[in-house]
């Protein structure tokens, strides 16, 4: 089973003439114990990510509201109040005089989660939490600055919980996707640089209040709606591109698979470079019939990875680029990298083309010179594959692409969607894990 977060709550019952809950108190603090205050004990489990993992060391805030229930239903005690770490005891605390128990032994029902609200709004997202429902949650188009989210659910009074406090087992209530890949084709070396995921959960409504299905411990509510769209990693500069061209570095069985979701930030956990997503259930990209699928031929799940494919066919000894495919009748969305010329492999920059020239942002403004950066240009585009999972939260799915008989589709998003890329014969093998720690299961991926 997946390693669990806790949070210890020690509420006590005095009235406080305290200033208001803020940021800065929250994170100064004083020293040792404050008489009074709402105080918690974070433990995270330490976890490295592409996208940003809550850990012990990077939460400095919780999230959390208090309800009193009632029979009429429940009145809200006290709503947001933000918990900041104490740097010299550890602990979370708030200075609210609000966030204190109810000298008359009512119940509180605790709704905690992290980030803050504001946190993920400067991020990019429109969070609000109101009441038992955080609306207009985003996850980060770019995995690079995605973060995760957990969420913890509790109940206690003054009487039975002033000395013992509450403990929240805090559950993350993202899905975690891993990719990676191997290959030992014959006719065509593959250079990787970059992941695409689409038809998947973006945004959505989390409701603290509704509960899962489950035999395990109660979960600390459910997503209530799930916007779909796609998240992307295109390789930034300092990572090395991943080739599969047959030679000794490359992975040649599925057993040397390596992860193609960029190189600059790994761990030691097994789980480096993930992206997260909202969980969902998701049909497979009907790559057969994009007529039905709407002016973006988008509906349903699929992996898009970021391809660039060399013939190595005894008819072709100049080894020429094969995809992406070159004359602009083909219109599909070029990705141009600087890559190291010593190396070949590591990235200097993302680049944008105009006319002959590039340049390193979109908006054509700040010019870049291969030759002068001693670095090469590579163009790259996009092979789709479908998929289809009930993606679950607090799970880690890694896709394993075997690319020795195919290279895959052409991405929902170009002019001809679903034509195959030389072939579309990408065999996709899954594997589910808990969040930290558990057997892995193999899942079957429709490929058609």
């Amino acid at each position: 089973m997946a390693k669990n977060i806790y949070a210890s709550y020690a509420l006590l019952g005095i009235v406080l003439a305290a200033s208001a809950c803020s940021h800065e108190d929250g994170v100064r603090g004083g020293n040792g114990k404050s008489e009074g205050r709402i105080e918690f004990n974070a433990s995270l489990p330490e976890v490295s990510s592409r996208a940003t993992e809550l850990k012990a060391a990077s939460l400095n805030e919780i999230e959390v509201s208090a309800f009193t229930p009632g029979e009429s239903g429940e009145t809200i005690y006290f709503e947001n109040k933000i918990f900041g770490r104490n740097n010299n005891t550890g602990k979370f605390v708030c200075y609210d005089p609000s966030c204190i128990w109810p000298n008359n032994n009512d119940l509180l029902r605790f709704a905690a989660f992290a980030p803050s609200c504001d946190d993920m709004i400067a991020s990019g997202g429109d969070a609000i939490s109101t009441g038992d429902k955080l609306t207009g949650f985003k996850v980060a188009q770019d995995v690079a600055t995605q973060f995760d989210f957990v969420t913890a659910i509790g109940s206690g009074r003054l009487l039975d919980n002033e000395e013992t406090g509450i403990t929240l087992r805090f559950q993350h209530q993202l899905s975690r996707i891993q990719i990676k890949a191997w290959g030992n084709s014959a006719s065509y070396n593959l250079e990787i640089a970059g992941v695409r995921l689409g038809g998947v959960g973006i945004g959505g409504t989390f409701n603290f209040t509704a509960q899962a299905e489950a035999t395990g411990p109660a979960q600390a509510g459910v997503w209530e709606s799930v916007a779909k769209g796609y998240v992307e990693y295109i390789f930034h500069e300092g990572d090395s591109i991943v080739n599969l061209d047959k030679t000794a570095d490359s992975p040649l069985s599925a057993d040397k698979a390596v992860s193609i979701m960029g190189s600059k930030v790994g761990g030691a956990e097994g789980y480096d470079n993930s992206a997260m997503i909202v969980p969902s259930n998701n049909t497979s990209w009907n790559y057969k019939d994009n007529a039905a699928n709407g002016d973006s031929h988008a509906e349903g799940m699929y992996l898009s990875v970021l391809v660039r494919v060399k013939d190595t066919t005894p008819y072709d000894t100049n080894g020429s680029i094969v995809y992406p495919y070159s004359g602009t009748e083909y219109d599909e969305e070029l990705i141009y990298l600087a890559v190291d010329k010593t190396d070949g492999k590591t990235v200097k920059s993302r680049l944008y083309k105009q006319g002959e020239n590039y340049f390193t942002d979109a908006d054509h403004s700040a010019a870049y010179d291969p030759d002068a950066n001693d670095s090469e240009v590579k163009a790259f585009g996009w092979a789709a594959l479908p998929a289809a999972d009930d993606l679950k939260p607090g799970q880690v799915y890694t896709y394993t692409l075997n690319y020795s008989n195919g290279v895959g589709l052409r991405d929902p998003h170009d002019s001809h969607p679903g034509e195959p890329i030389i072939s579309e014969k990408v065999l996709v093998n899954v594997e589910v894990a808990d969040w930290i720690e558990g057997k892995n299961t193999n899942v079957s991926v429709p490929r058609r």
